[in-house]
């Protein structure tokens, strides 16, 4: 089970191990497809096989990303800002 906890980050559970992953603080413009780019994020690990962890901050950080830009998808349009977003810690 994956919930998003938008600011509050996301965990994960499953069976009785729980992951917790924070969110990334960023200038929020437009929440609209946040949860989608998640999704996204999560499952381009997830199908990889990487862990729980990775997955989660993966979404994470794709989620946030999409919140930079205006109507859900801008932010991955714009290529010098998807690649300076993504190379920051």
């Amino acid at each position: 089970m994956v919930v998003k906890r938008g600011r509050n980050g996301a965990l994960a559970q499953r069976g009785t191990d729980r992951f917790v992953s924070p969110s990334r603080t960023v200038k929020t413009v437009d929440t609209i497809g946040a949860g989608d780019s998640f999704d996204a994020g999560f499952l381009h690990e997830f199908v990889r096989g990487a862990n729980l962890e990775t997955c989660l901050a993966s979404g994470n950080l794709v989620g946030a990303l999409s919140t930079t830009r205006p109507g859900g998808t801008e932010a991955f349009r714009d290529l010098a800002h998807r690649k300076d977003f993504l190379e920051k810690p």
